[in-house]
């Protein structure tokens, strides 16, 4: 791999210090990943880092002091949940912190001054963060690591424009309230719809000055590699292109994977592995670094292949895909309405773009 590939990780050693149980994101997901890449020959390629603790002014960029509060004092308050989803542990808000601390190592590294920086860096943490509104922890998240490194890189490392492309299957309702009304930072969402949270439809393409930098992709349950990756050709790169961001951030959810228990589209690892290729592609026709951050993904027995087939994407290195059997009857070949999603999609975006 030259170096014009080079990709890396980076890692949260004391994640299940975030301590949630038998919850479907429990403290088993990380660690499972990272003893499955370990075990992988292409480990020595990846090039290493580890998260640090983020300052309460990186979070209050996006969060509100009241949301940072709560988390600190329901965490110190010891094992309860915020909501019906949302559980936290004595060291939650610790483990949160470090989390987003991770997404802001990747933007250091990617945006330094380094000879040997790398293209792309996948940021394996836990707590996810793609529902963690301005003031709200929701739906498995705390702080909003995506939103988090986006406004670092801006206001840090003077980035004008940041894309954010969320593939995850659950909706980014908390990174698209985060940039409703702002221009300077696109976000662009590929996700089951219906689904929880229940937003993310078409039609909700920001407002303000932001008007049409929120771009949503409705897909409908059933879809698989061949429709995500006509969304991503025929939408998500040309609108992404046009944006012309100093970054690409991605939010990194597995959990649309045909196995997964929660959802029902039917990407492959293959898929996921020319999701990541086509992204990485963008960043270096863009000229641009590309961080990705961990979000979901439930199944601990495919999610460890998942996120390897990732990292190859993203580095440019020949893919060993390993689909297990379980969940392929989803994979039935039957039309799951994606060509009729598509035609409303490009008209909900005409007032903004011209697309395909």
């Amino acid at each position: 791999m030259s170096d014009s590939r080079k990709t890396g990780l980076v890692l949260l050693p004391e994640q299940a210090e975030h301590d949630t149980g038998d919850h479907p994101e429990n403290g088993r997901r990380i660690p499972a990943v990272l003893e499955h890449l370990r075990q992988a020959p292409e480990w020595s390629r990846l090039a290493l880092l580890e998260s640090r603790r983020a300052r309460p002014e990186d979070i209050i960029r996006v969060h509100t002091p009241e949301h940072f509060e709560l988390i600190e004092s329901r965490s110190a308050a010891g094992p309860s949940w915020i909501d019906g989803d949302t559980p936290v542990s004595t060291g939650s808000f610790e483990v949160a912190l470090r989390a987003a601390g991770g997404a802001l190592v990747g933007i250091d590294s990617l945006l330094g001054d380094s000879a040997s920086r790398p293209d792309s860096l996948f940021a394996l943490i836990r707590p996810p963060g793609h529902h963690a509104t301005p003031g709200r922890a929701m739906g498995f998240c705390l702080f909003n690591n995506a939103a988090i490194a986006a406004r670092y890189a801006q206001e840090c490392h003077g980035v004008e424009r940041v894309a954010i492309l969320d593939w995850d299957v659950h909706h980014g309702n908390g990174t698209q309230d985060a940039f409703w009304d702002d221009p300077s930072v696109m976000v662009v969402s590929l996700h089951q719809w219906p689904l929880y949270p229940g937003t993310g439809w078409l039609v909700e393409t920001g407002a303000g000055e932001g008007e049409g930098t929120t771009v949503n992709l409705p897909m409908p349950p059933g879809c698989g590699d061949r429709e995500y990756l006509e969304a991503m050709v025929a939408v998500v790169e040309p609108t992404l292109e046009a944006f012309d961001p100093g970054l690409l951030i991605v939010s990194a959810g597995q959990d649309g994977h045909v196995a997964d228990p929660l959802s029902d589209e039917a990407i492959t690892a293959a898929g996921y592995n020319r999701l990541a290729a086509r992204s990485a592609s963008l960043a270096r026709r863009l000229g641009i670094g590309l961080l990705a951050v961990h979000e979901g993904g439930y199944n601990l027995a495919t999610l460890p292949g998942l996120d390897r087939a990732i990292l190859a994407g993203f580095g440019d290195y020949p893919a060993e895909l390993d689909e297990p059997e379980a969940g392929r009857a989803r994979l039935s070949g039957s039309d799951p309405g994606w060509d009729e999603r598509r035609r409303e999609i490009v008209a909900a975006q005409r007032p903004y773009r011209q697309l395909g």
